[in-house]
C-alpha cells in the first residue's frame, strides 16, 4: 500500500511539474509576443523620417467584445517621454475637466459661462460662451479661443491637482498655459478670474480663482519651450484619455471620467450640428491618405494638433470590416504632417496584420 501511494504521488508531482512547465511556457511565450510587437513598431517607425524625432504609443482591442481588453505598444521610450510640444491634442484634457468641474458645481451641461478679469476698477466681462459651442469649437476647428476659456473656467490649479495626476492616468501631464493672446479670450496667469454659469434651468454658479503660481510643468518632466510653464503629456496619456472616452461604459466607476453617458456621447459625436471626436474636419492628420487607406470605411474619432516644429494626432479607429478597434497617438518632431502620416499608415498596417496572425 505504501509504494502504491508513493507511487500515486510520484505521477501527481510529474502532473504538478508539467503543469508548471507549460505554465511557464505560455507566460515566456506572451512576453516574447509583446516583446517582439515592440520590436517590430520600433524597427518599422524607425524607417519613417529616420532624422527625426519620433513618439507613438498604440492600444489595440484583443477581441470583438463591447468591453474589450487592450494590448498596448509604445514606439522606443514613448510610454514616458514628454519631450515634445502636444500642441492642440491637450485640449480633450481641457474637455474633460471643465464638464467634470461643471459637474461638481451641479450645473446642467447645457449652459452658459460669462467669463470676467479682474483690474484695479473690478470685475471686467471679457466674453460669454455656451458649454456646448466651447467644446464643439474644439473639436471641429481646433479653436484656441475656446481651449483657453475652458481652462480659465477649471484653472490652472484644479485641472493639474484635480485631473492631471498619476491616480487618474496622467503621471506625466501639466496644462499651464492658454493658446491665444489678446482681450477677451487670453488666459493671463497672474490676474484673478471670475466666471459666471447660468444654466437652461436658470441655476446660477459663480466661481472665482486666481494661480497659486506653482509650476506643475517643472515637476512633470516639461523641456520644450518653457519647463515651468510650458504644457506637456505623452503620448501614452494622449491614447489612454482618449480610450476612456470611447470606452467610457466599460469602464469601473473609479476609473471613469465624472461624466454622463449623455455627456459623453456628445464629446465622441457632437449633435445639433455641433461637433465632437468623430470628424474630419480640424486636422485628421492620420486619417487622409494614411489609415483611410488601410480601413476606408472605419469610424475616425481624433484631436490633431499642429505648430511650426511639431505634428501629432490621437485617433480611435472603429472598423466594423476587420474588427479592428484601436487607438493611436503619434507625434513628430516637424510641421510637416507627412511623417505622422506616414508612421499613422505602417501602425494601421501593423496592427492588422497582428490581429490576423492571433486570429
Amino acid at each position: 500500500m505504501a509504494d502504491l501511494k508513493s507511487l500515486r504521488m510520484g505521477r501527481c508531482g510529474m502532473r504538478l511539474t508539467l503543469l508548471l512547465v507549460v505554465i511557464g511556457l505560455l507566460v515566456v511565450i506572451g512576453f516574447t509576443n509583446i516583446a517582439v510587437g515592440e520590436q517590430e513598431l520600433d524597427d518599422l517607425l524607425g524607417e519613417v523620417s529616420p532624422e527625426i524625432n519620433k513618439w507613438a504609443s498604440v492600444a489595440i482591442a484583443t477581441d470583438d467584445r463591447e468591453c474589450p481588453a487592450f494590448e498596448w505598444h509604445h514606439y522606443q521610450d514613448s510610454k514616458n517621454a514628454v519631450d515634445f510640444w502636444p500642441a492642440s491634442t491637450i485640449k480633450i484634457y481641457a474637455v474633460v475637466a471643465a464638464v467634470e468641474y461643471l459637474n461638481e458645481l451641479g450645473m446642467e451641461f447645457d449652459c452658459t459661462l460669462s467669463f470676467f478679469h479682474k483690474t484695479d476698477e473690478g470685475w471686467v466681462l471679457d466674453t460669454a460662451r455656451t458649454m456646448r459651442e466651447m467644446i464643439s469649437e474644439v473639436f471641429r476647428r481646433s479653436s484656441n479661443e475656446d481651449y483657453t476659456l475652458l481652462l480659465r473656467f477649471v484653472g490652472i490649479d484644479r485641472i493639474n491637482t484635480k485631473l492631471l495626476i498619476p491616480d487618474r492616468g496622467f503621471p506625466h501631464s501639466a496644462l499651464m498655459r492658454g493658446y491665444v493672446r489678446g482681450r477677451p479670450y487670453e488666459y493671463v496667469r497672474a490676474e484673478a478670474q471670475r466666471i459666471e454659469v447660468r444654466d437652461v434651468r436658470g441655476g446660477t454658479a459663480v466661481i472665482e480663482h486666481c494661480w497659486s503660481g506653482k509650476s506643475y510643468s517643472d515637476s512633470r518632466g516639461a523641456t520644450v519651450i518653457s519647463s515651468s510653464t510650458g504644457n506637456c503629456t505623452s503620448t501614452q496619456e494622449l491614447a489612454e484619455c482618449l480610450r476612456r472616452l470611447m470606452f467610457h461604459e466599460c469602464l469601473a466607476q473609479d476609473v471613469r471620467y465624472r461624466l454622463s453617458d449623455e455627456q459623453v456621447d456628445f464629446i465622441r459625436n457632437g449633435g445639433a450640428g455641433l461637433t465632437g471626436l468623430e470628424n474630419r474636419e480640424a486636422g485628421p492628420y492620420a486619417w487622409a491618405g494614411s489609415l483611410d487607406q488601410v480601413f476606408p470605411k472605419a469610424r475616425y474619432f481624433h484631436k490633431g494638433g499642429l505648430i511650426s516644429t511639431f505634428s501629432l494626432d490621437v485617433a480611435f479607429i472603429d472598423d466594423k470590416d476587420s474588427g479592428m478597434r484601436f487607438v493611436v497617438a503619434a507625434a513628430a518632431e516637424s510641421g510637416k504632417v507627412d511623417t505622422v502620416k506616414r508612421m499613422c499608415r505602417k501602425i494601421g498596417d501593423w496592427a492588422r496584420k497582428r490581429s490576423v496572425k492571433n486570429d
